[in-house]
């Protein structure tokens, strides 16, 4: 299926939370429709992953009515090594008929607590691969739209790879997509290109000071010195270290994307199911622990990326469906586990209840992601390079004067734009003035266009010499002048 096949909620902005840890209506419908609806509408959320299908049902038949787009797990403990029973398919052709289409099955198979015995086996990756594609089928056989599982924040396992390896690619042939957990720890939405991380550049004395100045009941840099961070920033440098190398962060989503294209030659769909970053997190000592208002700007920024809005990074990819953001709420949502109260954004611990990111984001525009739905059976892929470019720069595509797709330039001035109709488009360098009108045709599926901006002619410095100069014998006079 291409990506505009697969239903995605009308004006989307790409925001997505996890909703809480147990049932989802274990507050009330009541409460839900007086208050969360509310707050998940005010701050742009459009799609809302669900822990547990029991006692979902309902939940999902409200949020479906407020254009909100329900990811379902069918919830198993210690689901490895195991197939959907009759109970989980009972919920999944009733959620089925209320109009849910996005599930799971299995959760982090590569991490001990997923398994019955608590540990993972010596072949359990074989054995998840063999257990997926039953559960692939019995989801696909009913109508619903089952996920590649999502495996832990920076894991190398690849269930695609290994389930083209066994013969099944034919099974993504049909609506399956891939759920990831991105989490960002406490590194930037950038990383691992981030100037930190490259180059080992340092912090400022006024940055340090800044974070390290929220009150917040916690050290942001955990008794580091700026000496001390500075100095683990240089010496854990990685100077040309790609997503390839190190996906433990927010663009995770870019390692899977090229995994999938090398098994199956396209890109599909792919979900956070948890995601974002935790307030108190400190994984990486290069950097600062997450306090509530870097977790607030983190996080917002994160959310223009999805909407297209960002003006420090790059938007999401169009394959790149949407956020998970963990956690809305725990205790006040009814979870009993108070493990997760530290990671929920409402709670009573943080002042006026909440945590700073849901009034920012309530209070921020929303703008529907861009793009333009491709005609039907018709998607092009724009490859090109633009030479002679500045570096870093951002291409913009636009139809009719609305904005298509916006992307950076590699280091070699290469871009790509998948998922285009075919159609008249102008190209546009920003920041440079630089136009091209390009012609996507309806009888390709890719096409390659190069162009190169035009160099500035060197500048020649040239003196004017104007004056007087009166001759006598001897020389010129010394009163002449220039």
């Amino acid at each position: 299926m291409e990506l505009h096949e697969y239903p995605r909620p009308a004006n989307d902005t790409g925001i997505g939370i996890h909703w809480t840890v147990g049932y989802a209506t274990a507050v009330g419908q009541s409460q839900i429709r007086e208050f969360w609806l509310p707050e998940l509408k005010s701050m742009g959320v459009k799609w809302v992953k669900i822990f547990n299908h029991d006692g979902a049902l309902d939940f999902c038949e409200l949020l479906l009515a407020e254009d909100i787009m329900p990811i379902v797990r069918l919830y198993r403990p210690s689901p490895n090594p195991g197939r959907l029973g009759v109970k989980e398919l009972v919920y999944l052709d009733s959620l089925i008929r209320a109009g849910v289409r996005y599930f799971e099955f299995n959760n982090e198979p590569d991490v001990d607590a997923e398994w019955k015995g608590g540990r993972v086996p010596v072949n359990g990756i074989d054995l998840t691969v063999e257990n997926t594609i039953a559960n692939l089928e019995i989801v696909l056989e009913r109508g619903g739209m089952p996920a590649i599982p999502a495996v832990a924040n920076g894991s190398r396992w690849d269930l695609v790879g290994k389930i083209v390896a066994v013969g099944r690619k034919d099974l993504f042939a049909g609506p399956v997509w891939q759920a990831i957990h991105n989490y960002s720890q406490n590194r930037p939405l950038d990383y691992p290109y981030d100037i930190g991380n490259q180059e080992g550049a340092a912090f400022t004395d006024r940055f340090y000071r800044a974070v390290g100045g929220e009150a917040w009941n916690e050290d942001a840099w955990r008794g580091r010195n700026l000496a001390e961070v500075n100095r683990l920033r240089y010496d854990r440098r990685s100077p040309g270290a790609t997503i390839m190398d190190d996906h433990a962060c927010f663009l995770a989503y870019e390692y899977y994307d090229a995994l999938n294209r090398k098994h199956l030659g396209r890109s599909i769909p792919i979900l956070s199911t948890e995601c974002g970053y935790l307030v108190g997190e400190d994984i990486d000592p290069r950097y600062a622990a997450t306090t509530p208002d870097l977790h607030m700007a983190q996080t917002l920024e994160a959310c223009r990326v999805m909407m297209g809005t960002s003006q420090r990074f790059k938007l999401a990819p169009d394959y790149y469906f949407c956020t998970a953001f963990w956690l809305v709420a725990n205790e006040l949502l009814g979870s009993t586990s108070p493990w997760w109260e530290t990671h929920a954004w409402y709670s009573d611990r943080w002042p006026h209840g909440a945590l700073p990111v849901a009034r920012a984001l309530q209070a921020e525009p929303k703008v529907a992601r861009i793009g333009v739905e491709p005609a039907v059976g018709v998607s092009v892929m724009l490859y090109g390079v633009v030479a002679q470019a500045p570096e870093r720069s951002v291409v913009r595509l636009e139809a009719n004067g609305k904005l298509v797709a916006r992307t950076e330039l590699d280091e070699a001035g290469r871009f790509e734009m998948a998922d285009l109709a075919p159609g008249d488009y102008m190209l546009r360098v920003e920041s440079t003035g630089f136009t091209q009108p390009i012609s996507v045709p309806s009888d390709q599926r890719e096409v390659l266009v190069r162009v190169a901006l035009p160099v500035a002619p060197d500048v020649v410095s040239r003196s004017v010499v104007s004056g007087r100069a009166r001759w006598r014998r001897g020389g010129c006079d010394a009163g002449a002048q220039r």
